[in-house]
């Protein structure tokens, strides 16, 4: 086990203050704490956040807007890494604030229970000496709970009554042109948007509700 001493300690105070700080600080703790894998790399899989320098312009940019924007939708192309950016700001939310109810919406719950177990991939390979003050987390199907601060990340499935009870802190759906039911779904996030939270829609492009929400033209259909 690690001993902290009053210097460690002062600077993993340091740390948690300027990971607190917005969306600066998400971007913070991203780069510097977070690791992704990917799977189509065989010999070196789990890779530091972005994995390509090249991104970081365009993702720190999309970061900002995700931890800002009440309401974003985010057109992302294959490699640019926008599945590990949206799962990456609401772990980074649900550790660093106390309370906080924060849901994974994706096609079918198995999928979304994909996404929940990339939060726990982050969350176990967060460097100890980058942050060495961690609040305990536990993982069951669709889940990770934080007892100590009372936060939770969540996976859904698409459609209008699963979300409909519930007003949360964060909301992130993925691939969300692609949902058969993507309108209801979207109806099903009044409560969120209404309470204060906020509402990351990504996906690839795809006709349909999601070209209408991109373009402004909801009050057309």
């Amino acid at each position: 086990m690690a001993v902290l001493t009053p210097t460690s300690l002062d600077e993993a105070t340091e740390r948690l203050i300027r990971y607190r700080n917005g969306a600066e600080g998400c971007w913070s703790f991203l780069t510097e704490c977070a690791f992704t894998i990917d799977q189509t790399d065989k010999y070196n899989p789990i890779k530091p956040y972005p994995a390509r320098p090249e991104m970081r312009p365009y993702l720190r940019k999309i970061v900002k807007e995700i931890v800002e924007e009440p309401l974003l939708a985010v057109i992302k192309h294959r490699r640019i890494m926008g599945t590990w950016t949206g799962i990456g700001v609401i772990t980074w939310d649900s550790i660093f604030f106390e309370g906080r109810f924060n849901a994974i919406v994706c096609k079918k719950e198995e999928n979304s229970d994909d996404l929940v177990r990339r939060c726990k991939f982050i969350l176990d390979h967060i460097p100890h000496e980058k942050l060495p003050i961690l609040p305990k987390y536990e993982y069951t199907f669709t889940r990770i709970k934080f007892p100590e601060i009372d936060s939770v990340i969540k996976g859904f499935p698409q459609g209008e009554e699963q979300l409909r009870q519930f007003t949360c802190s964060r909301v992130f759906v993925d691939e969300f042109a692609k949902l058969p039911q993507a309108r209801a779904t979207f109806v099903a996030l009044k409560p969120t948007l209404e309470g204060g939270g906020k509402v990351c829609l990504m996906s690839t492009r795809w006709p349909g509700f999601f070209q209408t929400l991109v373009e402004d033209k909801i009050d057309e259909t």
